[in-house]
């Protein structure tokens, strides 16, 4: 496993309908971005571009704020920031630069189903990527309504590296969210990756993502996994 990821925080008071979010430092063409964005508002989010390549745009949990993951395969002129477009509403976002990941225009990341609740113990669903077991960089991604800790204190089970960001405390408690997320590299076919404890009982949604590894041996990708070259 050979793994390395950055994750880039972006933390906006002010509600808005454009937010300007920070991308991790020195992106190199091939690297995997995955953003994860929370916005106190209904409504789709925009993104800056076709590379892009959104996976949620929903408001699942009963909050109605709107939570939206994409990934895009760097190009190495990726700047500083990118902006996005969405309902008037405070934003909270983490971009995460990973490098060792498989070519996601070949095996992109993957889901698991959604999972929503109101409690201070958000806990994904388990997924299950395509291709069987193997090296997977695995994502603990959540995003909830309030004013809690931000990153929540420690990290799920097993997980490690902990980032979040935040919208503040200005404002009605329901007018503010955060997102957070944390890695765990493991092999296997599947993972329950257990909850994580926040820090005041309010709505959320979770979800944990599965990276592929690049091919043993630099093979090339078939429907079920992948084989050598």
């Amino acid at each position: 496993m050979a793994y390395t990821y950055t994750p880039a925080g972006t933390n906006i008071g002010t509600a808005a309908t454009t937010h300007s979010l920070n991308m991790p430092g020195t992106i190199a063409s091939g690297n995997l971005l995955v953003a994860v964005v929370r916005i106190a508002a209904g409504g789709a989010v925009g993104w800056p571009d076709a590379s892009w390549n959104e996976m949620v745009d929903a408001s699942p949990d009963a909050s109605d704020d709107q939570m939206a993951i994409a990934w895009k395969k760097a190009d190495g002129s990726e700047g500083a920031t990118i902006s996005i477009t969405s309902a008037s509403g405070k934003c909270a976002a983490e971009i995460i630069k990973i490098t060792g990941a498989a070519d996601p225009t070949s095996r992109a990341p993957e889901l698991s189903t959604v999972a929503t609740g109101s409690s201070t113990t958000p806990d994904p669903t388990t997924c299950t990527p395509t291709g069987g077991s193997k090296a997977y960089l695995w994502i603990w991604i959540g995003g909830w309504e309030g004013e809690q800790t931000s990153p929540p204190t420690g990290n799920p089970t097993n997980f490690t590296g902990a980032a979040g960001a935040n919208t503040g405390t200005s404002g009605l408690v329901a007018t503010n969210c955060r997102v957070a997320v944390s890695f765990r590299e493991f092999t296997g076919s599947s993972l329950d990756a257990g909850s994580w404890t926040i820090s005041v009982s309010d709505e959320w949604t979770a979800y944990l993502m599965a990276v592929h590894p690049v091919p043993v041996g630099g093979g090339l990708f078939t429907a079920g996994g992948y084989y050598k070259a």
